[in-house]
């Protein structure tokens, strides 16, 4: 039996199949800055709380029922962006899920939906790869930057799948709010008022709001898919680790009785390995320092050894050479000092034009060990996966081994 076909406001029952995914995707692909999002929401319309808003930058819900994918479990190469439901551990009061495509910055770019042509949304039984069914909606003429396209929705202890397409105007930020989500918006500062003679009470405090332009892998092995913005690549991309700043070393005579405070010389490093089986390192010990306009296509920005800068230490990759790179193991190592990385309270941020930051803070230290693998970062298909590692050891030679990268480790120092 084939898929059904939807027209808008039609609907069809979900068979009893435990797990589908709703796929989305849209022609030409590379045209505009797209993204897909789902809101679980209750019978008043509103989601229960933002962690229901699934996207991005939040790719799954707290009861793990729907699931975020930058590419489709199928294999389907139309497929641009996809979510994964499971029927039976979506939370009781959650009524249905949402599905909705929104354009970047359509209005100020003067971009909407009238200028694709094929948008879609398929619903697919991921026990057997079956399409139930698919809607296309009609985008002719159409003016908006937003649009709900289907949505999967309990009816009487069933669930079905409803065609919507539905415009609405404006981008993500004006739709989650719609749905009740609370985004982090930049807002202007507020007229100055007369102080009043006694302050009021400080308000209860707030759950922290949805941020949009930033994703935050949290548990090891979490990771995130990126498309390219661009025909010719990614551009510049940054890796960045910043940590706490040294503590002021002890001066005068008292203070050289005590020991002073020397404080962590945390280091910033990749391993590397090219499309062509080359690999190699680079780092501030002894000096390797790679390339950015050649192979490897990596470069160290310089080490910071003072701990007084602000910006830390960072890695620049060449993300228009990406197709050359397999994958980059980024990682910081504490050359002088006891191992306290709980003390450094490391946060490493990768900087992608034309993408949200991507945030790793290092939040499960490990004691005694110097060495700390923070994400790998590779080449998958032509997307850009970046997953959060926060691996401890002891040094190069056991993190090698660990990610059987099979370099020659000999002792090496600064200059």
């Amino acid at each position: 039996m084939g898929a059904v076909f939807l027209t808008p406001g039609a609907n069809t029952g979900i068979p009893d199949c435990g797990r589908v995914m709703v796929a989305v995707g849209w022609e030409p692909k590379g045209a505009m800055e797209i993204d897909a999002s789902a809101f679980m929401v209750g019978a008043d319309g509103k989601v229960p709380s933002d962690e229901h808003f699934v996207f991005y930058g939040s790719q799954s819900s707290p009861d793990t029922s729907v699931r975020f994918l930058a590419s489709s479990p199928t294999g389907s190469a139309a497929d641009v962006q996809v979510f994964e439901i499971e029927l039976a551990k979506v939370t009781a009061g959650v009524e249905s899920v949402d599905i909705c495509v929104t354009i970047h910055e359509g209005q100020a770019k003067g971009q909407s939906f009238g200028s694709l042509n094929g948008i879609f949304a398929r619903l697919v039984d991921l026990s057997s790869g079956q399409e139930i069914a698919r809607f296309a909606p009609q985008t002719v003429g159409m003016k908006e930057t937003a649009i709900t396209l289907a949505k999967a929705y309990r009816r009487n202890g069933q669930w079905k799948f409803k065609a919507v397409g539905q415009g609405f105007v404006g981008g993500l930020a004006p739709l989650a709010r719609q749905y009740g989500v609370d985004i982090a918006d930049e807002a202007p500062s507020p007229p100055a008022q007369e102080k009043p003679a006694t302050p009021p009470p400080p308000p209860a405090p707030a759950a922290k709001p949805v941020n949009l332009t930033k994703v935050t892998l949290e548990k090891r092995g979490q990771s995130v898919s990126l498309e390219k913005k661009r025909d010719e690549g990614f551009g510049e991309i940054v890796f960045n680790l910043n940590w706490n700043q040294r503590p002021e070393r002890r001066s005068g005579f008292l203070g050289g009785l005590l020991g002073g405070s020397k404080g962590i010389d945390l280091d910033l490093g990749c391993l590397w390995e090219l499309d062509n089986g080359f690999k190699g390192v680079i780092q501030a010990l002894g000096n390797a320092w790679g390339d950015y306009r050649n192979e490897p296509f990596i470069r160290h920005a310089g080490d910071d050894r003072t701990g007084a800068m602000a910006q830390g230490e960072s890695i620049r990759i060449n993300g228009d050479r990406m197709s050359k790179i397999k994958r980059v193991l980024v990682f910081a190592f504490i050359y002088e000092g006891v191992p306290n990385w709980a003390a450094a309270d490391g946060v490493a941020t990768v900087k992608i034009p034309g993408q949200p930051d991507i945030e790793v803070r290092l939040d499960n230290p490990a004691s005694g060990q110097g060495m700390c693998a923070i994400a790998l970062m590779e080449n998958d298909c032509g997307k850009l996966k970046v997953t959060k590692e926060e691996q401890y050891f002891r040094g190069h030679l056991e993190m090698d081994k660990g990610y059987r990268w099979g370099l020659r480790w000999v002792t090496g120092s600064k200059d």
